[in-house]
C-alpha cells in the first residue's frame, strides 16, 4: 500500500510539473511564427501590387523564392512543436513509473523548477534572437542580390547611353553634310543662267532643307532624351551609394550581433546556473537592444524604397 501511493504521488506530481515544462516546449517551438506569418503577408502583398501595375518585374522572382522560404521555417516550426508535444508524453509515462520516492523535498524540487523554468525562458529568448539574426541575413541577402540587379540595370543603361551618343554623334555629322551640299547648291544656282536649271536647283534645295528641318527636329528629340536619362542615371548612381552605405551598416550591426550571441552562448555553458542567469539577463538586452536598431535600419531603408 506504501508502494501504490508513493507512486500516485508521484504521477500527481508529475501532472503538476510536466505540462508547463511540455508547454515552455510548445513556446520554444512556436516563437517567430507570427513574425514569418507577418513577412509572408508583406511579401504577398508587395507581389500583388507588382502584378496589378502589369509592368516586367525583374524581383518576381526573388518574392516567390522568399515566400517559399517562410513557409518551409514555418512549417518546420508546427513540426517542432508537435515533436516536443509526444516527447513530452513520452517522459511523462517513464517518470510515472519509476518515481517511488514517498516524500520527495518540496523546497528544492520548487527551486529546481524555477531555476530550470528560468532557464527554459532564457533558451526561448536565445532561440528569438537567432531567429531574428536569420531573418536579417535573409534581407541582407535579398538587398544585395537588389543591389546586383541595380548594377545591372545601370550597366544597360550605360550601354544604352553610349549607344544614343554614338547616334546624337552620326546626326549631328549628316546635319554638317547636309548643310554643306545645302551651299554647294547655292553656289551652283548663282553661276547657272537658264530657267530651268534654275528651277531643279531650288526644288533641290527646298527638298534639303526640308530634310534638313526635319533632322534638327530629330535630333532635338534625341538630345532631351538624352539629357533625360542622364539625369535618371544619376538619381539611380545616388540611391544605389545610400543602400550601399545602409548595407554595409546592417551588415556591422549583424556581426556584432552575432557575435555577441556567440559569446553570451559560450557564457552560458561554462558558468554556473545563477551566472548563467545574471550573464543571460543582461546579455539578452543588449542583443534586444541590437536588433531593435537594425528594425529601425530596416524600416528606414524601406521608407527609402517606396
Amino acid at each position: 500500500m506504501n508502494i501504490i501511493g508513493t507512486r500516485t504521488q508521484s504521477y500527481q506530481d508529475l501532472g503538476d510539473s510536466v505540462p508547463a515544462s511540455a508547454q515552455q516546449y510548445d513556446d520554444s517551438a512556436l516563437e517567430g511564427v507570427a513574425a514569418n506569418v507577418k513577412l509572408l503577408l508583406k511579401l504577398i502583398q508587395d507581389h500583388k501590387d507588382a502584378c496589378k501595375k502589369g509592368q516586367k518585374d525583374s524581383r518576381r522572382m526573388l518574392r516567390v523564392a522568399g515566400m517559399m522560404t517562410v513557409l518551409d521555417n514555418v512549417r518546420d516550426r508546427i513540426k517542432k512543436c508537435q515533436s516536443f508535444g509526444n516527447k513530452s508524453s513520452q517522459a511523462e509515462l517513464r517518470r510515472c513509473n519509476t518515481d517511488v520516492k514517498a516524500n520527495p523535498p518540496q523546497d528544492k524540487k520548487s527551486a529546481a523548477g524555477i531555476a530550470d523554468d528560468e532557464k527554459e525562458r532564457l533558451r526561448k529568448d536565445l532561440n528569438a534572437s537567432l531567429a531574428a539574426r536569420k531573418r536579417l541575413e535573409v534581407i541582407c541577402s535579398s538587398i544585395g542580390k537588389e543591389k546586383e540587379i541595380m548594377a545591372a540595370e545601370l550597366a544597360r543603361k550605360n550601354y544604352e547611353l553610349s549607344e544614343l551618343e554614338e547616334h546624337s554623334n552620326d546626326l549631328r555629322e549628316q546635319n554638317r553634310t547636309l548643310l554643306w551640299k545645302v551651299r554647294e547648291l547655292a553656289a551652283e544656282r548663282e553661276y547657272k543662267t537658264f530657267d530651268n536649271e534654275n528651277s531643279k536647283a531650288q526644288g533641290s534645295t527646298a527638298d534639303l532643307q526640308a530634310r534638313n528641318k526635319a533632322l534638327s527636329e530629330q535630333l532635338l528629340r534625341y538630345v532631351d532624351g538624352y539629357r533625360s536619362m542622364k539625369r535618371n542615371l544619376r538619381e539611380i548612381k545616388e540611391e544605389a551609394i545610400v543602400m550601399r552605405e545602409t548595407v554595409e551598416e546592417m551588415s556591422e550591426k549583424v556581426a556584432a550581433g552575432l557575435e555577441h550571441v556567440r559569446a553570451l552562448k559560450q557564457e552560458i555553458q561554462t558558468e554556473s546556473d545563477s551566472d548563467q542567469l545574471i550573464i543571460c539577463k543582461e546579455g539578452t538586452s543588449e542583443v534586444e537592444h541590437v536588433f531593435e536598431c537594425l528594425e529601425m535600419l530596416v524600416s528606414k531603408h524601406g521608407q527609402r524604397k517606396m
